[in-house]
């Protein structure tokens, strides 16, 4: 199982999303490793994140698996396109 890093910024566009960065390395062995690897490196994280939205500070970082993240945007693409 493959847990991989999501960070969501803070900030809403007026058709309700919100910018988001997918870290598809490292990928992580379990939930724990995933956790321990963003506190251990929340600097580093953030600091990429300052760079890649200009500033925008982020509202969280979730851990998730790989098969719930392949099923969340499966659900995003059906949604656009219906």
């Amino acid at each position: 199982m493959k847990w991989f890093i999501y960070v969501i910024m803070v900030g809403m566009y007026a058709d309700g999303t919100q910018d988001t960065y997918l870290y598809t390395e490292p990928t992580l062995p379990t939930l724990e490793a995933c956790q321990e690897y963003v506190y251990v490196n929340s600097n580093a994280l953030r600091m990429d994140m300052m760079i890649e939205f200009e500033g925008k500070p982020i509202e969280r970082v979730f851990c998730i698996e790989e098969q719930k993240l392949k099923e969340y945007f499966e659900t995003l693409q059906e949604g656009t396109n219906a």
